[in-house]
Formats: structure tokens, sequence, C-alpha cells
């Protein structure tokens, strides 16, 4: 199931200081967990829209053509999150189009003409990899607040989307449970994913005022919190009640934090404790 989730950080805290300061708050304590993580990156952007492109050309039939659109529109959502300005401008200038997915309210013939287009193949396929999406298969063993060990495991595609100059980040989730580990890679591997890396890291949640604070604990990263709103807001405030200004925080990944200290987990096989 998909969601959409703002996220803000404060780093390098003190975590029992914290844990002490959400319960005298009346926070509740959740669990501490060990997660292990296997990421798996998508297929270059161009090499998904060229493979469109030809099933899409290749079908005679419109109904089929529809549902080869929808992969189109996917694709170019993602494709808008890494336009800048002046790619917006080309193709206002260009194609007469605000956005990507504007191309959706022609006709058929029109986007059929556009997608064909040599120098719109060509501005498409600028785009290869995309730092901004991957996928992880996740083991969590969480112990609760009674002691109690529970396993599970998930599969999750990630995306981080654009702040719009909010200075939050904005992270679109799609989850689903799986059996297990290995089920789980076999199917990836089958679609055509095999995982780049494995990570590690530890997370110790609580619930305050209905929002769930998870401190974070990676290999070689200073300990730091995560907070979820429902806007900037919402954020604020239980930054607010926490000691913290919105000013305080951060909205990065853990990708972002290792490239600050000079360390690239994207080329690293394991991260692990």
């Amino acid at each position: 199931m998909s969601n959409m989730e703002l996220e803000m950080k404060i780093l390098n805290v003190n975590e029992k200081a914290l844990c002490d300061k959400i319960k005298d708050l009346g926070g509740k304590y959740i669990s501490t967990s060990k997660q292990f993580l296997y990421v798996y990156d998508f297929m270059y952007i161009n090499q998904r829209y060229l493979a469109n492109l030809y099933e899409f050309n290749d079908e005679p039939s419109e109904y089929r053509k529809n549902i080869i659109l929808n992969k189109f529109k996917n694709l170019f959502f993602e494709i808008e999150q890494l336009l800048d300005d002046n790619d917006l401008k080309y193709l206002k200038d260009s194609f007469n189009i605000s956005s990507l997915s504007n191309i959706f309210d022609l006709s058929l013939n029109k986007i059929s003409n556009i997608l064909n287009n040599s120098a719109f193949i060509n501005f498409i396929t600028k785009f290869k990899k995309t730092p901004n999406k991957w996928i992880r298969l996740r083991k969590t063993i969480e112990e609760n607040d009674n002691k109690e060990l529970l396993e599970t495991t998930t599969l999750v595609v990630k995306h981080v989307l654009k702040d719009n100059n909010s200075g939050i980040q904005q992270m679109k989730e799609t989850e689903i449970k799986v059996n297990s580990i290995e089920e789980a890679n076999e199917l990836l591997e089958d679609l055509g994913f095999a995982y780049k890396s494995y990570q590690e890291k530890v997370r110790v949640k609580y619930i305050l005022d209905d929002h769930e604070i998870d401190i974070d604990t990676w290999p070689g990263l200073p300990t730091y919190f995560e907070v979820e709103g429902n806007d900037k807001k919402d954020l604020e405030n239980i930054l607010n009640l926490l000691g913290y200004s919105f000013e305080d925080a951060v909205s990065c990944t853990a990708d972002a934090l290792y490239k600050e200290i000079g360390i690239d987990i994207n080329n690293m096989k394991e991260l692990k404790f």
C-alpha cells in the first residue's frame, strides 16, 4: 500500500536524554528493532522509456496502447521529480506542454507523435539512473515493551519527491509484507533485479501526540531521530514540543548523511555494525 510522508530529522542526539524527554512529555515507548536491509536499483530511466515506446508502437490494439500509457504515466511522474526550470521551459517551448503529465490530456494520435518525436526521445533518454527511487527488502526483529520478539519482512519501493522549496523531504512509500527474505529475493531476481547492497540499522520507536518518533542508529553515523507530520505546521509543533525549532531540523536521506562524511553507501556491498 502506498503512502506519502513528510519527514524531518534532528541529528547528533543523545539517545538516553531524548528518550527521557519523550517519556516526560507523556510519550509511549513502542519497541526497539534491528533491521536488515537489502537494497535493489531500478533499471535506468532511458531503458524503461525505450522499452515502453517499442511496446507502444508495436501494439495494434488501442485498448492495449492505453495500458502501456499507464506505464509511461508512472515513468513520467518519476522523471518530473528530476526536472529543473530549464527542462520545464524546454518542454513548454518545444512541445507546448507545461509538464510531462500534460501529454496524457491529448488525443492518442498526438500522444504518439510526441512520444516518437526524436527531440523528445533525446530529452527523455538523457535521464539515466535516478538516485531518488529504490527497492528495499527489509527484515525487522522487533522487541516490544513486553520483551516479546516479533519478526516481519517487508518489500518497499521508496521514492524521494521534490520538496517544492518547502525544505521538507517528501517520501512516497509503497510497502507490502512478504513471507521471507529468501522468497522475496527470488521473486525480485525473477523480475530482473539483483540486490546491490546489504545494510543494517537499529531503530527505537516512540509515539508522542500521535506522532511516531524513530531514533535511528546506522553504522558510523551519530544517532538521529526522525519525525513525520501532515504538513509544515504539524512538524513544527512536534519539534517545538521536543525542544527544537524547525531550523534545527534537516530533511534528507541516510545516504546524504553518509556523503557528508565522505562515504558513498551506494558503492558499498555491505554496511553493518
